[in-house]
C-alpha cells in the first residue's frame, strides 16, 4: 500500500474509532428516550452534514474527537420535557454515560478475534543485546533467548514482554525462557531506567537475520557507486553483513582512515528477478561541525556483578564502586591480570578511597573480569582520551578528571562537552586532577593546555534500515481468537490501571505519554505490517479510549458517572454551580493534558 493510502487508512480508522465511541451515546439516548439535537464527528464549526429528525448530523472542523448533543444535558436547558436527559432515571442516564464505553470495549471484543484469526504480526519476545550490568546481564540471560512467560503470564511479544517487566515494579519476577529448544526458569529483579521513565531488566529487541536495506543519500557517495534506496545489503568486503553481525575491526579501521569499501547488494529487477551489484564506495570526507577533545567517559563503575564470582565475594565489592587502580597502577580498562598471588583494588565508594585485598591466581583474575560489568557515570568528568587525539597529545591519560576549562567549573559530563563546543576550536586552558594509585595517596592537580580539532568524518553516503524479528501470531479456532482477543482486552486495561497509578506515584515517567500525533505515527507504523495488526492496533486504541473516558474527570464521561453516584447517594443531584464549575476546571484539565501530550509528541518527532 502507497504512503497516501496508509495516511488515509490511519485516518479512517481514528474516524471509525470516534464514530463507534459517539454511536454508543447515540444509541444510548435513543434507548432511554432522550431528544438527540447533534450527533458530531470532531468539535467546532460544521462543515457538512445532513438533518434527519431532530438530529443533525455532521462532520466538524477539529477532528480531535466528537460529541452527541442531547437535550436536558446542561442542567440548565428546559426545552422538552418529556425529551430531557433530566427527566431520566439515574440508571438510564448512567447507561447515555456509559454509551460510548461500552461500544469502544464491544469493538475491541469483535476486532481482536477478526485480527488473531487472520494473523497478527508482533515482534518475537526474542531477546537481542543485553545491556552490560542490567539485571538480564546478572541472571545470566542471553542473545536469542526466547522468553515464554513472565510471572506465570505467556508472552506473545517483546511489547508484551516489556510492558509486563515494567508492571512488575521493583518486585523480584520469574521469567522462563527457552534457549537452544531447552526451557529454563531466570530469576531477576527489575530496575528503574531513568532514560526510559520505566523499570527494565536491560534488554533489547533480536533482530531480523535478513538483509537490511538501504537508504541511499542521493548526490552521496553510494548514490555515485550505483547503489539505491531498497537494496539489500549482502556483504562489505567480501564479510556478510546480517544486522545481528558486527562490523569487523578490519572494516571499521578502514571506514575510520577513510578508505573505499566493496559492497555486495541484492536488487530486484523489473521482472522480479533478484539482481547482485558489487560496487565500490569511495567514501567523502567531511570535516566535523564541532571541535573535540577526543575524550569520551572513562568505564570505570561497576555497574553490575553476576553472582557466583568467588573474587567478587572475597573482595566485597559492590554495585557503584569506581575503579581507580589494580595493583598500584592506575585502573585504564586493562583487566585484572597481574604476577602476584594477591589482588589489590583501589576503589572509590561512597567518596572514601579504599583498599580492596584478596588472595586471586589467574584463573581468579579471569573470572572477575568476565563477572564484573562497568559503565560510565555522567555526572562526573573522568576523561578516556582516544588515541592520536587532542587530549592525548597535551599528555591526558584515562582516568584524569577534568575540573575547570577556562577557569569555570565543570562537574558533569554535559558541563564539559558544552564548555567544549562553545570553544570553537580556540585553545582550551583545563585544571585536570589525576586519580591516585593508592588509598594513601592524594590526587595531584595540575593545569594543561589543549587546543580542540576538528576530525575529518568519512561519509560513505548510506544508512541501513534494521527490521526487528517477528513472528506472526495466529488463532487457531474461533474459540482461540476469542480467548486471545479477551486476553489482549484485560491485559491492556490491568496495563492501563497499573500505569496510570504508578504516574501519579512517579514511578512511571509522563515523558511515556503520547497525544494525537504520537497515536497517528504508531497507527502509520501499524499498517505497515497488514491489516490484521492494524486492526488489532485499533482494538488497542477503543480499550485506551474507553478507559481514558472511563477517568472520573469532569467533563468526560467518567466525571459525569461519578455526579451519577453521588446523585444516587444523597439522593439529589450535585448543585447547577457545583456541576458548571467542575466543567470549567475539567475542562481546563483536559486541555492541560493535550498541551501537555502534543508537547512530549513534538520532541519526539524533533
Amino acid at each position: 500500500m502507497t504512503d497516501f493510502g496508509n495516511g488515509l487508512l490511519v485516518a479512517l480508522g481514528i474516524g471509525l474509532l470516534i464514530f463507534v465511541h459517539e454511536l454508543g451515546h447515540y444509541l444510548a439516548a435513543r434507548f432511554i428516550g432522550a431528544r438527540v439535537d447533534v450527533f458530531s464527528l470532531g468539535f467546532g464549526p460544521r462543515l457538512l452534514g445532513f438533518q434527519r429528525g431532530p438530529t443533525d448530523y455532521r462532520l466538524s472542523l477539529i477532528p480531535l474527537g466528537g460529541y452527541v448533543a442531547v437535550a436536558g444535558q446542561d442542567p440548565e436547558d428546559m426545552r422538552y420535557p418529556e425529551e430531557s436527559l433530566q427527566r431520566k432515571s439515574v440508571g438510564q442516564r448512567f447507561l447515555f454515560f456509559l454509551g460510548g464505553v461500552l461500544m469502544n470495549v464491544l469493538f475491541a471484543l469483535i476486532a481482536f478475534p477478526i485480527a488473531f484469526g487472520s494473523g497478527v504480526s508482533f515482534p518475537a519476545p526474542v531477546i537481542g543485546a543485553v545491556m552490560p550490568g542490567s539485571p538480564a546481564w546478572e541472571a545470566g540471560l542471553e542473545p536469542m533467548d526466547r522468553v515464554l512467560a513472565v510471572n506465570g503470564k505467556s508472552m506473545y511479544s517483546f511489547e508484551n514482554l516489556v510492558v509486563e517487566v515494567a508492571l512488575c515494579g521493583s518486585r523480584p519476577l520469574s521469567l522462563i525462557i527457552e534457549r537452544n529448544g531447552e526451557p529454563r526458569t531466570i530469576e531477576t529483579t527489575p530496575r528503574y531506567s531513568p532514560q526510559d521513565g520505566i523499570y527494565t531488566i536491560g534488554i533489547e529487541m533480536a533482530l531480523s537475520s535478513a538483509p537490511a536495506q538501504l537508504i541511499v543519500a542521493e548526490n552521496g557517495a553510494a548514490h555515485a557507486a550505483g547503489l539505491r534506496t531498497g537494496d539489500e545489503l549482502v556483504e562489505i568486503d567480501g564479510k556478510p553483513a546480517l544486522p545481528s553481525a558486527p562490523v569487523s575491526e578490519e572494516t571499521e579501521s578502514r571506514a575510520q582512515r577513510g578508505e573505499p569499501i566493496q559492497a555486495l547488494v541484492r536488487r530486484k529487477a523489473t521482472d522480479g528477478s533478484d539482481q547482485q551489484i558489487l560496487a565500490t564506495i569511495t567514501p567523502r570526507p567531511t570535516p566535523s561541525e564541532r571541535p573535540l577533545l577526543g575524550v569520551e567517559p572513562m568505564r570505570r563503575r561497576i555497574a553490575g556483578i553476576r553472582p557466583g564470582c568467588r573474587l567478587a565475594e572475597r573482595l566485597q565489592l559492590q554495585r557503584g564502586d569506581a575503579l581507580l587502580a589494580v595493583d598500584g597502577t592506575a585502573w585504564q580498562g586493562q583487566g585484572f591480570a597481574g604476577a602476584g598471588n594477591e589482588l589489590v583494588l583501589t576503589v572509590q565508594r561512597a567518596g572514601r578511597t579504599t583498599a580492596l585485598r584478596a588472595e586471586a591466581n589467574a584463573e581468579d583474575r579471569a573470572a572477575l573480569s568476565a563477572a564484573l560489568a562497568l559503565d560510565a557515570s555522567m555526572d562526573e568528568t573522568v576523561i578516556q582520551p582516544a588515541k592520536d587525539s587532542a587530549a592525548a597529545a597535551a599528555g591526558l591519560q584515562a582516568g584524569d578528571r577534568v575540573l575547570e576549562i577556562d577557569g569555570d567549573k565543570v562537574s558533569t559530563w554535559t558541563d564539559l562537552q558544552s564548555r567544549v563546543r562553545a570553544s570553537d576550536g580556540r585553545a582550551l586552558r583545563l585544571l585536570v586532577e589525576r586519580t591516585a594509585v593508592s588509598a594513601d595517596e592524594a590526587p595531584s592537580a595540575f593545569a594543561v593546555t589543549v587546543e580542540p580539532r576538528r576530525p575529518i568524518q568519512h561519509d560513505y553516503g548510506y544508512t541501513r534500515q534494521i527490521e526487528r524479528l517477528r513472528h506472526v501470531v495466529r488463532a487457531a479456532d474461533l474459540g482461540d481468537a476469542m480467548k486471545l482477543g479477551s486476553v489482549c482486552a484485560a491485559d491492556l486495561v490491568k496495563q492501563l490501571y497499573v500505569t496510570t497509578k504508578r504516574l501519579l506515584t512517579g514511578e512511571v515517567a509522563a515523558s511515556n505519554l503520547g497525544g494525537i500525533i504520537q497515536i497517528s505515527r504508531v497507527s502509520y507504523h501499524n499498517t505497515q505490517w497488514g491489516l490484521p495488526r492494524f486492526l488489532y492496533f485499533l482494538a488497542l486504541l477503543s480499550i485506551n479510549l474507553a478507559f481514558v473516558n472511563v477517568l472520573p474527570i469532569p467533563v468526560l464521561d467518567g466525571g459525569h458517572l461519578l455526579f451519577l453516584l453521588i446523585e444516587k447517594i444523597k439522593g439529589s443531584p450535585v448543585s447547577v454551580r457545583v456541576f458548571q464549575y467542575s466543567q470549567v476546571l475539567g475542562l481546563v484539565l483536559v486541555l492541560a493534558l493535550v498541551v501537555f501530550v502534543t508537547y512530549n509528541d513534538i520532541l519526539r518527532l524533533l
